[in-house]
């Protein structure tokens, strides 16, 4: 059954960083790019920098408090779904209206604060926690559809929040086509010198906060350098806003000031390049529900060493990766990078395998897969057979 020309509100509320947000960004731009039957409206953030997207009209969230942003989507925005007539609401990131009669969808990125290992990991307040673990969850049981990043986030979602399995579609995340092997030497040197790199690097890619386990690598980077005082620095590529004073002080007592470089936020265009300039990427958190630094450094040439836990063995694939046990053991981390440092054979075999890992994420496809569901949930609405865990794709 052909479906009518539909009005979709896509919800990309997010501010500037990375993971989730620069996902939620990629995702947008393919969606737009590849529809060539539905109208578009954006909701977006005042101060929020978005492309201009032709044909596509942008709807501004008229307050600027977290908390009047919230009052603001669950009471008001459901009014402007029946005045401008919108057929379905994706939340590409946020909790969606609570009390809407229109399809719903979710685009889940994290899944950690579902289970207490993840919300210590995470770290948050109280007021995070609420709004992350109670409301999340309570949208996600209202929603229509949800899609899932990763097997682990469908598989935590089914059985932390009794969530159907026929509600959830695993679309990961994409990989955009800028991310790869750099041959002109002379431009990798050139952008790693405007932000004081050495020649040498172990590369971190992922904001400086708690689940990034960014504590557990300066320990184990200080006895890399009682190993080998010309080890590589080490690199952290990542916004230093939520760094904790206490992993700054930790720095200074194992005295690696000098060693440890910090570049703050990092535009994709340059950060292909500082990919390009590392000895190997360490991705090393607590939780993830997906993963992007090590699919970026993969396509990229990089050899990357990663922790073993959650959705990250599924997303590096089959060698494609140096897992580590335990995220936090010091030792079997230094163990691992290690191991790539020294061992050419090693990493020429991480680099070919990463690299081909590379070629199967896609952006494009991943859009594609989302575009289909609209189509899926615009006939069940034709139909008017609208009923809990009756989408599929």
């Amino acid at each position: 059954m052909e479906t009518q020309i539909m009005k979709i509100l896509l919800d990309c509320r997010f501010k500037k960083g990375a993971g989730p947000n620069v996902a939620t960004l990629y995702m947008l731009d393919e969606l737009i790019r590849l529809n060539t039957k539905h109208e578009f409206i954006v909701l977006h953030n005042p101060n929020q920098s978005l492309p201009e997207y032709p044909g596509v009209e942008k709807l501004v969230v008229p307050v600027k408090s977290n908390f009047l942003e919230f009052l603001w989507v669950q009471f008001y925005l459901p009014k402007l779904f029946e005045k401008l007539k919108i057929d379905i609401y994706h939340s590409l990131k946020h909790v969606s209206p609570l009390f809407t009669k229109i399809p719903t969808i979710e685009y889940i990125h994290e899944v950690g604060h579902f289970f207490s290992e993840g919300l210590e990991a995470f770290n948050l307040s109280l007021a995070n926690r609420i709004y992350h673990y109670h409301l999340k969850g309570w949208s996600m049981r209202r929603a229509t559809h949800i899609i899932g990043t990763s097997q682990q986030c469908e598989k935590v979602l089914h059985q932390k929040l009794g969530i159907s399995k026929e509600k959830i579609s695993t679309i990961r995340y994409g990989l955009d086509k800028k991310f790869r092997v750099i041959d002109d030497r002379g431009k990798i040197v050139e952008c790693c010198q405007r932000y004081g790199l050495p020649e040498s690097y172990i590369l971190c890619v992922g904001n400086i906060c708690a689940q990034e386990n960014y504590d557990s690598v300066i320990k184990m980077y200080s006895k890399l350098r009682s190993q080998n005082e010309n080890a590589p620095k080490l690199v952290l590529v990542g916004d230093t806003g939520n760094a904790e004073s206490d992993f700054l002080e930790l720095m200074k007592q194992l005295g690696l000031n000098e060693d440890v470089i910090l570049t703050g936020f990092v535009e994709h265009r340059d950060l292909v390049y500082i990919y390009n300039g590392a000895n190997l990427l360490l991705f090393p958190p607590t939780v993830a529900a997906f993963g992007i630094p090590p699919i970026e450094a993969m396509a990229c040439g990089i050899p990357v060493v990663a922790s073993n836990i959650d959705a990250i063995p599924e997303i590096s694939g089959e060698g494609a990766a140096l897992l580590f046990d335990e995220p936090r053991n010091v030792d079997k981390m230094l163990e691992a990078v290690n191991l790539v440092l020294h061992d050419h054979q090693l990493r020429q075999e991480l680099r070919n395998k990463g690299f081909e890992r590379a070629k199967e994420f896609s952006w494009e496809a991943s859009a594609l897969r989302v575009l289909d569901l609209y189509e899926i949930i615009g006939r069940e609405k034709i139909c008017n057979l609208h009923s809990a865990g009756s989408y599929s794709i």
